[in-house]
């Protein structure tokens, strides 16, 4: 489709390109790591063994750090395979910004 010209210099990757991937790296990153953190707090909340009642807040902190960081991994990652298109950038924000929410909400 757009093969380059044989004996021709290279095309400059495009900045919208460049924009899209980094956007969506680190989206994914930050995703993987709230879900990550997400599964950590879940097996600490289902392993202690006191009887105190405010154990189960343990499972509503893991859906509240584990959803978004699930989703922004998912745009993060569909963002990085879109990224020669515009919707490849528009992803990669979206996912950046989803990935931010637990951060966000968490500041008084």
């Amino acid at each position: 489709m757009n093969e380059p010209v044989p004996g021709s210099a290279p095309r400059p990757v495009s900045p919208t390109r460049r924009a899209a991937v980094v956007t969506s790296v680190i989206s994914l990153v930050v995703g993987a790591l709230e879900v990550l953190a997400s599964v950590v707090i879940w097996y600490l909340t289902a392993t202690d063994t006191s009887d105190s009642p405010w154990l189960g807040l343990g499972y509503v902190l893991a859906l509240f750090v584990g959803v978004p960081g699930g989703v922004a991994a998912t745009l993060g990652a569909l963002g990085w395979m879109f990224a020669d298109r515009t919707s490849g950038l528009v992803l990669g924000v979206l996912a950046a910004v989803v990935a931010v929410v637990p951060f966000l909400l968490a500041i008084p």
